[in-house]
């Protein structure tokens, strides 16, 4: 796709989502800012969302094409009838800046311009945590949530998970990137008990086959770094059959057995 006609599905998206007058449950994405902070996100409430009730949260990270509300979409249809609430925060970090447009993200041009010289790590630690607030003042989120990204959104995932083992309730990147950007290690108690699974897919198509070897070798360094610091990840689950992709079925049925913990 020619980067203007790229740009302008991009925009109107954005145009279209902004026009939402507010969360709709049943699956509907609306884009929001998590105030005071200036992180965008879209959210995708769960058939039957009330007031009346605390809902569990799913921060979905999306790879390095950052088509965050496609990504999400993924996920809203394999939950079906679960109870999650879905969050794809516009982050900066899944994936090198070389390859970062303003054209997949629905910041204003002036807030854009400006996070061109932020830590991009530190905006999307601090960002999260915003949208987790967020989350759970105006949608009655649990105040942990569970965490998921795939391919170069492992970046964001490895980063936000050692800084912050206390805001999950668990941990699932899938074939995820691990170069220890943004990494910092917190001493948490959290993290030992932090419920931690990666998954890779079983039948990656023949693109990704040759840079499987390669996104083991960074999934084996992320587990080790993560056992040296007190985290205690399970064995590597490889997902038969299944294509290289973020893998909500298996990600949310994971999230289904750690809540029934």
């Amino acid at each position: 796709m020619a980067a203007r006609e790229h740009a302008l599905i991009s925009f109107a998206l954005a145009f279209v989502l902004a026009l939402a007058p507010g969360a709709q449950p049943g699956g509907a994405i609306s884009a929001h800012t998590a105030a005071p902070h200036r992180m965008r996100y879209y959210l995708a409430l769960p058939s039957g969302w009330s007031t009346d009730r605390q809902w569990p949260v799913v921060v979905v990270i999306a790879d390095a094409h950052r088509d965050f509300a496609a990504n999400l979409r993924k996920f809203v249809a394999a939950r079906g009838g679960r109870p999650y609430i879905l969050v794809a925060p516009e982050v900066l970090t899944s994936g090198s800046t070389a390859n970062r447009s303003p054209a997949s993200y629905t910041y204003t041009p002036a807030v854009w311009d400006s996070l061109q010289r932020v830590d991009e790590f530190a905006f999307d630690d601090d960002g999260v945590g915003a949208v987790l607030a967020d989350v759970h003042r105006q949608w009655h989120g649990e105040e942990k949530a569970f965490l998921t990204g795939w391919e170069a959104g492992g970046h964001t995932v490895w980063a936000l998970t050692f800084r912050h083992p206390e805001r999950w309730r668990g941990v699932a990147p899938v074939t995820p990137n691990y170069q220890r950007r943004g990494v910092e290690y917190s001493e948490k108690p959290e993290r030992s008990q932090l419920p931690l699974q990666v998954f890779e897919a079983g039948a990656p198509n023949p693109q990704i086959a040759p840079f499987m070897k390669n996104l083991e070798q960074q999934i084996a360094s992320a587990l080790a770094d993560a056992r040296a610091h007190g985290y205690m990840p399970a064995p590597v689950r490889v997902v038969a059959g299944v294509d290289h992709g973020p893998l909500p079925e298996a990600v949310l049925a994971w999230c289904d057995s750690a809540r029934s913990r």
